[in-house]
């Protein structure tokens, strides 16, 4: 069974357009490297896939239509950038030893893209 058929199976019409989006893609290539692409591990894209993903969706999606889909945010920061790689820099660990890193450690927890629920705090 491939991917699509394995959203239809298991989401059938309520599949969200991201969903779908992130099935053609493990199709048109490999489960592991769509994860990889997105943040993700193989096993939770096939959970993903399955609907039976029990963590937040919300960053899923967010991943899905930032690598696959072209959807961008505004950071306050670096501007114009692909929503995964603004995912990615809310997920970063503080980090003193680099200084854009810093930056964008204080800046996401404030900022309205924030998705991971990760707020700011001093260090």
């Amino acid at each position: 069974m491939n991917a699509l058929e394995r959203v239809n199976e298991y989401w059938g019409d309520a599949a969200p357009d991201w969903v779908l989006q992130l099935a053609i893609e493990c199709d048109n290539s490999s489960q592991r490297d769509v994860a990889v692409k997105i943040g993700y591990s193989p096993a939770a894209v096939t959970q993903i896939l399955k609907n039976a993903y029990k963590a937040n969706l919300r960053t899923v999606e967010v991943a899905v239509r930032g690598a696959f889909m072209n959807q961008v945010v505004q950071c306050p920061i670096q501007g114009e950038i692909k929503a995964n790689v603004c995912l990615k820099n809310q997920r970063l660990p503080f980090a003193v030893t680099n200084p854009m890193r810093t930056i964008l450690f204080k800046a996401c927890r404030k900022c309205p893209n924030n998705c991971t629920g990760k707020k700011h705090h001093e260090h």
